[in-house]
Parts: structure tokens; sequence; C-alpha cells
């Protein structure tokens, strides 16, 4: 079975969105006939939209079930059941723990493939916290299904093959130095492609959770690799605002951290969780139309935006890492330069082509 599920949606009116957003999802999913999808909906958030993509999958030969965001107390029964899993967009709804937990062992298990639609819950602040949505977003979020993914799959492989080719180097205008090998490390492509045929390749769990929008490759480094300086110009620690953060790395943990201004909760943060001590993530946007709208300043999408990089501390199971603990926090860099032996593939927040050219 098919299960569809979905994060917080802005409330904001996109017209014909829903057609549109349906269209995608089924695209991605590619379905066959006979296979079984839940989709998770909330009934006041993109009212019509459950309705349209189970019409579409049934056309297709799919078995469909909606179930709303309420607790389900036979959910693991029911996944048992599913090849696919969709999240539509939840609004104030949650993902219950337990439930959460359930999914997590069914992608594990490789039993199915999972749909994040993502939507407000997606538009966030450089220091990885929520922001702002609002209907600007909306119209650019639903801008960046209509691109072209055989290119973005193109352009990533490409990307991918260069990271590879030496040690990964990432700097930035505030102070940032940090460098890293993947080595064998498995990279995540979020190209859009949900399909039987693509789950059949999946090397970790995170390849089994397709992102709409799509356009992240995302990748453990070798943790011991991990040296350098990580400078967070502004963040938000709790109630806190944190001013010129830098957290210096040895073989992949923090071993200094100094900051400006609320130096005491990051303290605090990495003494709670100490997963936190460690680099989790490394990964790049590559979405061209996942753009700031104008006079806005958070970005869309968790960075899936072109040449937006992201780095992260904690738990790195998903990826196929080596980091445990459960907890996490990203930062994102919309001005980073990453080299990759004697290749540039992000200068200033923008691709560069392996021939050095702008993406």
């Amino acid at each position: 079975m098919l299960l569809l599920a979905g994060c917080t949606s802005g409330e904001a009116n996109v017209g014909s969105a829903v057609e549109t957003m349906a269209g995608r999802i089924v695209d991605a999913l590619d379905p066959v006939t006979g296979e079984r999808a839940v989709l998770r909906y909330n009934p006041d958030v993109r009212p019509g939209l459950a309705e349209e993509v189970r019409a579409a999958l049934q056309d297709r030969g799919v078995q469909v079930e909606l179930i709303s965001y309420d607790p389900v107390p036979t959910f693991a029964e029911t996944l048992a059941h599913t090849d696919i899993y969709v999240w539509l967009p939840a609004g104030s709804a949650v993902t219950h723990p337990e439930e959460a937990a359930q999914l997590v062992r069914w992608l594990d298990a490789g039993r199915g493939r999972q749909v994040h639609f993502h939507w407000g819950a997606g538009t966030v602040d450089p220091d990885g916290l929520a922001g702002e949505h609002s209907a600007a977003y909306d119209s650019v979020y639903l801008d960046a299904l209509d691109i072209d993914y055989q290119q973005l799959d193109r352009t990533q492989v490409e990307a991918i093959g260069r990271l590879k080719t030496g040690v990964v180097t990432v700097t930035t205008p505030a102070g940032t130095n940090i460098q890293f090998s993947i080595g064998d490390r498995p990279f995540n492509r979020q190209n859009g492609d949900a399909s039987a045929a693509r789950m059949s390749g999946a090397t970790t769990r995170i390849d089994r959770e397709i992102e709409l929008p799509a356009g992240v490759v995302r990748v453990a480094p070798i943790e011991e690799s991990v040296e350098g300086v990580l400078v967070i110009p502004t963040a938000r620690f709790g109630d806190v605002s944190v001013e010129e953060l830098r957290l210096r790395f040895e073989r992949g943990k923090v071993t200094q951290l100094s900051a400006t201004r609320g130096e005491d909760a990051v303290r605090a943060a990495l003494a709670r969780d100490s997963s936190l001590t460690y680099f989790r993530e490394f990964a790049i946007g590559f979405n061209p139309k996942l753009v700031v709208p104008a006079g806005q300043r958070w970005l869309p999408y968790f960075g899936y935006g072109a040449g937006v990089v992201r780095m992260s501390l904690g738990d790195n199971t998903e990826l196929g890492g080596a980091v445990r603990g459960g907890a996490v926090r990203w930062f994102f860099f919309a001005d980073a330069t990453v080299r990759a032996g004697d290749s540039v593939v992000v200068e200033g927040g923008r691709l560069r082509s392996s021939n050095g050219n702008a993406e």
C-alpha cells in the first residue's frame, strides 16, 4: 500500500493549486495497479486535495485509504498492508510520536515509500528554526513543482561526482572554514522520484522519504574527517538570540565554542543533547525556482533552493552516519563557497558546473 502524509501548510488560497499539487504527487509516485496507498490529511487544510489525489491514484489502479491526523490505534497494522504513505498538508496537526516511530520501522524494513508534502513548515530562518510562511511562499512552492526533473537529476549526479573527488571545503564570508571527506558514504538525491523502481536502489532511510518540492542533495560526511570552524552569525536557542556563534570541530566533534552574545544558551543546549556536539550532515540545494520572494527574508523549503548549503549537528542515522542520540539542529548558508579537490561546486551561493559556469 502507498501511504501519503503531509506537514504544516500555510493558509493562503492558491486557487488551482490543488490540481497541480495532486498531479505532481501522483507523477512522483508513478504507481502501478494493485498498490495500496494511505493519504494522511487534514480536511481543513487545502480542501479538496486529498480527494483529488485519491481520484488520480484510483485512476491508476491504486487502492486508497484516507486517514485524518487523529491518532490511529491500528496504525502499525495499517502500515503492514501499505505500499505508499503520503503526508498531505497538515496545518496544526502533528504526527504522534508512537506513529512516527512505527513509520521509521516501516521504512527501515523496506516495506514501502513515503512522500513528504511539506508546505508552510518548510519556510525557515537561516538558523534552522521556523520562519513566517505566507502567500508569497505558497506561490514560490507551487512554481517550484514545475521544473525539469531530468535536468535536476543530471545536475545533482554531476555535482555528487565532483564532491567525491577530494576533500570538501566550505567557506563563508562570516568566517566558516570547515573541511571533511565523503568517502563511500551514500548521497541522498531528492530529485522528485518516488517510484517503486527508485526504491529498489534505496540505501538509507531518507531514500524512501521523497520530498516535494524536490531539490536537495544530502550526505553524512565521515565524522572523524570533519575539521575546522562553523560560524553562525545569528541563531535562536530557546528564547535567547545568539550572535556570532563559532563552533570548532576536531575529528567531527565540537571542541570549542564561543559567541559574542548568548554563549551560555548554546552550551546548555549541547549539554542537554550530547549528539549536538557532533557534525551531522552536509547538503546543497538545486531547485532553481525555490527563491526568496521579494521583500522576504525566510528561506524557502528547508534550503532546497539552488546554491543554498545546509550543515547540521546531531543524529545522522537516517543518512547512514554514525552519530546517535536523536537530536538535530540545522543551519543554512546562502552565501557559501564549496570546493571539492580542485573543483568549485558552489561559489558565493551560486551553483557552478564542472566547466566553472554558473548553473
